[in-house]
């Protein structure tokens, strides 16, 4: 895999990371192990597997792990990973002597960034390029006309892999590629389907993220999966200019930016089809579950037990979009995201989360969640549906309603379902929500 100069990078970071890498890693290896030997088998072919019989396995899987990790302290003590007792009663408040309090009224949910001293640079991948930044320079009040004329020049950038001096790119998936914002921003969803390196990002040099899509992009910032980026012109200019994407020999003007805005607020999402793209009379009786407020039980403590709410809670307006970022369970909990990928960070260096994805054509960007880990159950690497999958193959399966609608049912909506608030919802209804999702 080549990284150009990433690789600089590594060697003189690796003595920062590796005490926190490596639990991170341990934690991944057991919760693996502990998978493997946990007793509950599914049957092997994933479309046939229950919502139900996953969750169980996927519990027992994880309370078997926890069960292995050093340092067990009882679920009032300091530390999460080390708490006793079923999954749905463990005590995820404080990670760390310096958190406040859980009794205190108004206490946040603390889990702090373990590589949070180690923040302070930029990232290996920003090269001085002829000109500025000019992404945060004031955006003129364009006229009407003036508008047209962006959105005509913001197509022919989009589309463009030679406008900006593009060089090779050296991102794994498209090394040695002269790329175009349209180069992963493709397809009727303006989504590739893939998972890129990319960097830096908010909080660490490098992660993996899947390409979003664009449809609702006027209503939906911040931008990025971690929301490190306020306007579409950061957003656009950062692509541009990382050697792991565009890789441009410039950097980008501000009527550039301000081009590749004004066109991508044109992007609007083609209405789905009833009978085709989803079930109509699942998808009303969806709409209804979707909005309804339930009582939850949240594990990652952003939300206190017994809170009323529903998945428009987040996925709100007309963009289905809060703009805020939450925090995962799974993630946080046994695959390191808190050491490799936090998501954003506030400026105490409180782990946040990553941002609330719009849902406006959700059928053409499965795979879901910001590192493509919810993908369609029939991909032969998907993590959640079968097998051990490779997000930097980037192989996912089929795309499209049916496989998002695979996607949902096997991995998206349980989740919610059965880990991150316990809805409750019944095999059917979750069908619902899923048709519902589908006909955004």
């Amino acid at each position: 895999m080549r990284i150009g100069r990433a690789a600089r990078w590594d060697t003189g970071r690796l003595s920062l990371l590796s005490a926190p890498v490596l639990v991170g890693l341990a934690v991944f290896a057991t919760t693996a192990a502990a998978m493997a030997n946990s007793g509950n088998t599914l049957p092997a072919n994933s479309p046939l597997r229950s919502a139900e019989a996953r969750a169980q396995a996927n519990r027992q899987a994880m309370e078997l792990a926890l069960s292995r990790l050093p340092g067990k302290v009882s679920a009032g003590g300091r530390g999460h990973l080390g708490s006793v007792g079923t999954l749905p009663s463990l005590d995820l408040r404080p990670l760390a002597p310096a958190a406040p309090p859980p009794s205190l009224p108004g206490s946040p949910f603390y889990v702090p960034d373990l590589l949070n001293t180690t923040k302070t640079v930029e990232g290996p991948f920003r090269e001085k390029l002829p000109g500025r930044d000019e992404s945060n320079d004031p955006t003129p009040s364009y006229t009407e006309e003036e508008k047209k004329k962006l959105v005509e020049e913001g197509k022919e950038l989009f589309f463009s892999t030679t406008v900006f001096g593009q060089r090779p790119s050296e991102g794994p998936l498209v090394s040695g590629e002269f790329l175009s914002c349209a180069s992963c921003h493709s397809g009727p969803g303006f989504a590739d389907n893939r998972v890129h390196l990319v960097g830096p990002v908010r909080e660490r040099e490098i992660a993996q993220r899947k390409t979003p899509g664009l449809f609702g992009v006027a209503d939906s910032a911040p931008f990025g999966w971690d929301g490190r980026n306020p306007g579409l012109q950061n957003q656009a200019r950062g692509a541009i200019v990382s050697p792991l994407e565009m890789n441009s020999s410039r950097e980008p003007t501000k009527r550039e930016l301000d081009a590749l805005t004004e066109f991508q607020k044109t992007l609007t999402v083609p209405p789905a089809v009833p009978g085709v793209d989803f079930d109509p009379e699942r998808a009303k009786r969806g709409a209804v579950l979707f909005s309804t407020p339930r009582e939850v039980r949240d594990l990652s403590g952003e939300f206190p037990t017994g809170s009323k709410i529903a998945c428009a809670t987040c996925h709100s307006g007309s963009a289905f979009t809060d703009g805020k970022a939450h925090r995962t369970v799974i993630n946080f909990l046994f695959i390191g995201d808190p050491l490799l990928d936090p998501g954003r960070v506030d400026p105490d260096g409180n782990v946040i989360g990553f941002d609330t994805p719009s849902l406006l054509g959700a059928r053409f960007h499965n795979p879901y969640f910001h590192d493509g880990l919810a993908g369609d159950p029939t991909g032969t690497r998907n993590l959640l549906g079968g097998g051990v999958q490779s997000v930097v193959e980037g192989d996912f399966g089929a795309t499209g309603a049916p496989a998002a609608r695979r996607a949902l049912l096997d991995a998206v909506i349980p989740f919610y379902n059965f880990f991150r608030f316990g809805f409750g919802f019944t095999q059917e209804e979750m069908k619902d929500l899923a048709e519902f999702v589908l006909s955004l």
